[in-house]
């Protein structure tokens, strides 16, 4: 049955290039090896190297390292902050220094913080505040006024500022379900950054928590990503939009497959099986079970696998998911597999790697001397 508007979830499933959840092992190995290429080519390549560390820092915390993987963002911004400081490194690459910082914000968020979280993803002018590092980074690991200006100042940096701050901070209110500051915090940002999916989505859950009447879909219009999340918070308190989900959801299935498409899909599975479509829950998954399998995405694969073995006993669906478990990385499915959690990532050398890959690549950057 259509569920409550004031018991609608605060969840958001906007496209945002979400990460596949591929094998925590293969991604750790695949990380570290890529950091030890990007410190050790001359001159330091920091594109490969912030995008390994940033993914490593994730592995982390998917493994259940929490700690380690802050400990992880930290490394990161040492090394890019020495690097730019000594000039092995262009003024134009500190904007990269705010990447594990909003990671660490990130963390905090999927750990329940969300109050926390909120300071690591700074507006615009926040930014120039010196102590806008404090106790994650350390001062001496913050920018300074100037450096700050120099990010703010530039096109790609300034975008970049906004852009964090208003979808970080969405994400981050409905976590911890205040809708009040969420709807102060659209408000504020609709007009600036009204473009952006999640500021969307965001207005129509809570106008849809308001008891407002979201237009209808109209026939023959092509689904997007974006447009059948907003569909899918609709058709939870109001049923006669499941058909029309239920087309655009079959529809999305059949093209590129990616995690975003994995997210809207196993969310509008929900919406089927809390409205007792038991047979299209059970299609829209075993489709959603493929597109996971294309991708590789094991944390998915399992999850859904689950939810469809409980719908479909006889499927072998839920052996599946255990065999899907049988060595996995990833912590909640242990918890769920009923697997021990692994011990710190620094005592798993197939975590430790990692570790080991960020501290020679901070070392080496310490020695590094710039080229005449």
């Amino acid at each position: 049955m259509p569920a409550p508007v004031h018991d609608l979830p605060l969840r958001l499933l906007s496209p945002e290039n979400r990460l596949t959840k591929v094998s925590v092992w293969e991604r750790a190995r695949e990380c570290a090896a890529e950091m030890d290429r990007a410190s050790h080519r001359p001159p330091f390549d920091a594109d490969a190297f912030c995008r390994a560390a940033n993914r490593g820092a994730l592995v982390l915390a998917m493994a259940g390292d929490f700690e380690e993987s802050e400990r992880s963002c930290q490394r990161q911004a040492r090394v890019l902050l020495s690097l730019v400081r000594r000039g092995l490194l262009p003024r134009s690459e500190t904007v990269r220094v705010l990447q594990p910082w909003i990671n660490i914000g990130r963390l905090r968020v999927i750990r329940g913080d969300w109050e926390g979280a909120l300071a690591h993803f700074p507006a615009p002018d926040s930014l120039r505040d010196t102590g806008v590092f404090a106790g994650a980074l350390g001062p001496e690991h913050g920018l300074t006024p100037d450096e700050a200006e120099g990010v703010l100042d530039s096109e790609s940096g300034g975008a970049f500022v906004t852009n964090t701050h208003v979808v970080e901070t969405t994400k981050a209110l409905a976590r911890g379900r205040r809708a009040d500051l969420l709807a102060a915090h659209v408000s504020r940002w609709r007009g600036t950054a009204r473009t952006l999916p999640h500021v969307r989505e965001a207005s129509a859950l809570l106008a849809l928590r308001g008891g407002a009447k979201l237009p209808a879909v109209a026939p023959g219009t092509v689904p997007t990503l974006g447009a059948t999340a907003i569909e899918v918070h609709a058709s939870l308190v109001d049923a006669s939009r499941t058909d029309s989900l239920l087309r655009s959801l079959d529809t999305l299935s059949e093209g590129a497959p990616s995690a975003d498409l994995v997210a809207v899909l196993r969310a509008g599975a929900g919406v089927l099986r809390s409205q007792d479509r038991v047979d299209d829950c059970a299609r829209v998954l075993r489709r959603t079970a493929d597109v996971c399998r294309e991708l590789r995405d094991e944390a998915e694969l399992f999850a859904v696998l689950r939810e469809l073995g409980g719908l479909d006993p006889a499927s072998g669906a839920a052996q599946e998911a255990l065999a899907v478990a049988a060595d996995s990385g990833y912590a909640f499915v242990r918890a769920q597999a009923g697997e021990p959690p692994l011990p710190p990532a620094e005592h798993e050398p197939r975590l430790a790697v990692l570790i080991t890959a960020e501290l020679e690549a901070e070392s080496r950057t310490t020695l590094v001397r710039r080229t005449p």
